[in-house]
């Protein structure tokens, strides 16, 4: 078993010996971890923060980056430094009015790979909320798109 597994897993069973997850729901993280982890398209998440929590195969693939060294680094890790004004001011801007203004319209961003290459990335955002209804977590589907242009920044 990798070291996501082991940690979902982990996870998993804390929270069903805490009975916060019934047998279902149990079940139904797992398939659903089985399901982002199939998926090619890369899938990450980020906390309120911009900490990466979740980064799929498909992420490890794309950007170059293995699960163990995206998990806990900062969103800066994929963003070009000529991106990152604009992307944190709408990051923070989504957090603070508790909604994104992305809705689920796929977006065009340059993104960067681990060996510094850059690449048009075609995104679609979703945002998880928590009891509280404020923004907990931020996730993305992300894949390449050669010769696409590039959102305005």
């Amino acid at each position: 078993m990798s070291k996501p597994d082991s940690q979902l897993e982990q996870s998993a069973m804390s929270y069903q010996s805490s009975e916060a997850l019934t047998g279902n729901s149990y079940q139904e993280l797992l398939a659903l971890h089985s399901l982002v982890n199939a998926v090619g398209d890369a899938i990450i998440c980020v906390d309120r923060d911009g900490i990466l929590v979740l980064w799929n195969p498909g992420a490890e693939r794309l950007f170059g980056f293995s699960s163990e060294e995206a998990i806990g680094a900062s969103l800066d890790l994929i963003i070009p430094p000529e991106s990152r004004t604009a992307h944190w001011e709408g990051f923070y801007a989504a957090m603070q009015q508790n909604q994104s203004r992305l809705g689920s319209s796929v977006i065009r961003v340059p993104m960067l790979r681990k060996n510094q290459s850059q690449f048009p990335g075609a995104l679609t955002v979703g945002i998880v909320r928590g009891e509280d209804n404020r923004i907990e977590r931020i996730g993305a589907v992300i894949r390449e798109e050669p010769e696409k242009k590039f959102v305005a920044e």
